[in-house]
């Protein structure tokens, strides 16, 4: 009966120590203002990762170029977001004039600063970020 009272008592301490790790959000939650270079120049970005439950959501609104001409920030969507401490990857389909593009984006964060790649049908880019 004692052995039974100390394993109920452990356990519930063990519990108890655990709860706050489980509610810490991972460092890549935030605002980020992030930048890929390409062969065709430098796309900027504001990036928010948001955790919603045991989930993580990312939106990510392009900037238009200063002095810039077009239509603007092209519609995409964002699917299959893990975060794993303090790395991430997604996926982001746009929808450009010429058509569907994918883009595999995949990082890390430390303290303020974002660094990555982004993967695409013409290659690697390299992805960069700081915390806004």
């Amino acid at each position: 009966m004692l052995k039974a009272i100390r394993f109920a008592a452990l356990a519930v301490g063990a519990t108890l120590l655990s709860v706050p790790a489980l509610a810490q959000s991972s460092p890549v939650v935030g605002k980020w203002a992030t930048a890929v270079e390409s062969d065709f120049g430098k796309f900027e970005a504001v990036m928010t990762v948001a955790q919603e439950g045991s989930a993580y959501t990312v939106d990510i609104q392009d900037v238009q170029p200063e002095g810039a001409q077009g239509p603007g920030p092209m519609p995409g969507k964002i699917s299959d977001v893990v975060i794993d401490g303090s790395k991430f990857s997604f996926k982001r389909q746009l929808t450009t004039p010429q058509g569907e593009m994918s883009l595999n984006y995949t990082g890390s964060v430390e303290g303020d600063t974002l660094n990555g790649e982004v993967g695409s049908d013409f290659g690697s880019m390299k992805l960069a970020g700081t915390r806004q």
